[in-house]
């Protein structure tokens, strides 16, 4: 009998106003012929991406290729939500080649990761890695974000978002410092020196303007994160 060929899965994680969903953007109009299922998780009245990305006009980003969950974390919405999603991405007559999650920038990715372990997805699904985006101006100055006060407000979690921030680079498996270019090169090799400290062993941070990167660096990164969760300490 033949195996199924598992769908890779890219997870996009960053605070608001990091630059996921303009990333998003560029891997849609750069598919190269890739059918690419995007999950988005807006997050109550900050979460503007959905309706950003419909609008787009990107050939080929159609309506059913584009799966909103919009009642909060991904991780904290996931048995209502999440599977029965991708099931139904899975399932269809002609499944994607690539599944693109665009989280929210308060969800914490490990307890996403955790759920493609579930019996139901896990033979038909693999995280083919987790991309996280930083602010790099933010975080030159002294922060990791901006609308700060805003994402507190908004958090349904107990956990402190600097404590979410180093989550989401703990459990990166690429790092995109996107907004490089409005840093001189002492502001990005200060960035670069406080993000790489947070990382795993020989995961990259790439700066990146406009969320630009070639998407070969990007998809394609095979890590099975499924597999790999021991290795990706959290708080």
């Amino acid at each position: 009998m033949t195996r199924l060929r598992k769908i890779p899965t890219t997870v996009i994680t960053g605070f608001l106003g990091a630059g996921k969903t303009t990333l998003v953007r560029h891997i849609l109009e750069n598919a190269g012929g890739r059918r690419i299922a995007l999950i988005i998780n807006e997050f109550g009245d900050i979460g503007v991406d959905g309706e950003l990305l419909k609008s787009c006009g990107i050939a080929g980003c159609r309506d059913e290729d584009m799966v909103e969950l919009a009642n909060g974390c991904l991780c904290c919405t996931v048995a209502d939500e999440f599977l029965p999603t991708m099931q139904k991405l899975v399932e269809r007559d002609t499944p994607p080649d690539h599944i693109v999650i665009e989280t929210s920038g308060l969800a914490l990715p490990k307890p996403l990761v955790k759920a493609f372990d579930w019996p139901e997805i896990r033979s038909r699904v693999t995280v083919d890695g987790v991309v996280a985006v930083v602010d790099s101006a933010a975080v030159a100055e002294g922060r990791f974000a901006d609308h700060v006060d805003a994402l507190r407000a908004q958090a349904e979690h107990d956990n402190p978002l600097e404590e979410v921030f180093e989550d989401q680079l703990a459990c990166a498996d690429i790092v995109l410092l996107n907004k490089a270019d409005l840093l001189d090169a002492t502001g990005l090799a200060a960035v670069i020196a406080t993000v790489t400290d947070k990382l795993r062993g020989g995961v990259k941070a790439l700066p990146t303007r406009h969320g630009r990167v070639d998407l070969a660096v990007l998809l394609g990164l095979d890590a099975a994160v499924e597999d790999d969760l021991a290795a990706r300490p959290s708080h």
